[in-house]
């Protein structure tokens, strides 16, 4: 049996979907496939975990005014012709959609060509490439239940599985990464990431309030790519980073304290481990403000242990986000996530895995008849 897995654009979506992968081989999938855009963060973690890659082209619609948009279609299409080719050379038996843009091209050659279709959405409603590709999808698998006024049509292929956990969650090693970046046991960790391209803006309030910072915390700092600065490699306390991958299970049990941004693979991560946060969700003009809705439940779930703070021009120097800190300030070497069940992380996973593998199933009832 072979499955092909797409969803790309941010660490957000493809963790979870390497996650399902992962679990596939465990119960009769022999075979999986990722589908995504070339020399993209899905083509980088694809390789990683050793999964057979196939390049689809794809664009996204911009959310502000860009010119980009009105050649949006033509790459749509040049992407659909290019999955439609990889979807007939590699002939999976059901297809896995994460989401993002890239879905799109896939999700409608995976239709055209008849494979069975399974959509997981993470926040509390479709995007909007779920959207599109939810009407063509056997099952939609959903973080939450889908929200009042959801089309019949929808709620019916519609089932609550949860979010899928990075894999190694459960085995984080946090004194194997202090080791290796030297980071002292005395201060507590304050770990800072925003995706797999950093925030530059949240960059520019923890450099302006880096002093006060170093002064509580031993700072951990994921910058993004290409975000280094030079300037900065030497200051006492303070450890820069661009990514982490291998190591961020490691990471995130380290941290005593976390600065993030509001997606939904972030937060189901720090609840996991009992992490306190302070969160700095996207603002509605650069998304579709399902960072906003995400950070607000999670306050209301998580009262003094999380607060959130609004991306906007007082953040640019950065006294909110140490004021934050300082009201979550916690000791060195708190422990948390040590209770942590293997077959906790991976249930959202397998439930995802299972609803795949039953979509198969059903393809080979209607072949026989």
């Amino acid at each position: 049996m072979k499955i092909g897995i797409t969803g790309g654009g941010s660490a957000g979506h493809v963790v979870p979907a390497l996650a399902v992968a992962a679990r596939f081989p465990e119960k009769g999938a022999t075979e999986v496939v990722f589908f995504g855009r070339p020399d993209s963060i899905e083509h980088e973690y694809a390789e990683k975990a050793g999964i057979p890659f196939r390049p689809v082209p794809s664009a996204g619609l911009k959310r502000y005014g860009s010119w980009s948009n009105l050649l949006m279609p033509f790459t749509v299409l040049r992407g659909i012709i290019a999955a439609v080719r990889a979807m007939r050379s590699e002939r999976p038996d059901a297809l896995f959609s994460k989401g993002s843009y890239v879905s799109v091209p896939v999700g409608i050659a995976a239709w055209l060509c008849r494979v069975p279709i399974v959509v997981h959405e993470s926040d509390h409603s479709l995007g909007l490439a779920n959207k599109i590709v939810a009407r063509m999808a056997t099952r939609i698998c959903l973080t939450v239940e889908s929200p009042a006024g959801t089309p019949r049509r929808l709620a019916r292929k519609s089932t609550v599985t949860g979010l899928p956990l990075r894999h190694d969650l459960a085995t984080g090693e946090p004194e194997k990464l202090r080791k290796r970046l030297g980071v002292p046991a005395e201060l507590p960790v304050l770990l800072i990431f925003c995706g797999s391209s950093g925030s530059q803006r949240i960059n520019d309030a923890v450099q302006n309030q880096l002093d006060a910072l170093c002064a509580r915390f031993a700072v951990l700092h994921v910058r993004g790519k290409g975000n280094l600065e030079p300037s900065l490699h030497d200051v006492p306390g303070y450890w820069q980073l661009e990514y982490l991958h291998d190591d961020m299970a490691d990471a995130l049990w380290l941290a005593d304290l976390v600065i993030g941004r509001a997606g939904a693979t972030t937060l189901t991560e720090l609840e996991a481990l009992g992490k306190p946060a302070v969160l700095i969700p996207l603002p509605a003009n650069v998304s579709r403000g399902d960072q906003l809705d995400n950070a607000d439940a999670y306050a209301r779930r998580h009262p003094g242990r999380c607060i959130v703070i609004p991306d906007d021009e007082e953040l640019r120097g950065g006294a909110s986000l140490a004021e934050a800190c300082t009201e979550l300030t916690v000791g060195p070497g708190r422990t948390t996530g040590e209770q942590l069940d293997p077959q906790d992380i991976h249930r959202a996973a397998d439930l995802i895995v299972r609803e795949t593998i039953a979509a198969t199933r059903s393809r080979r009832t209607r072949r026989a008849r």
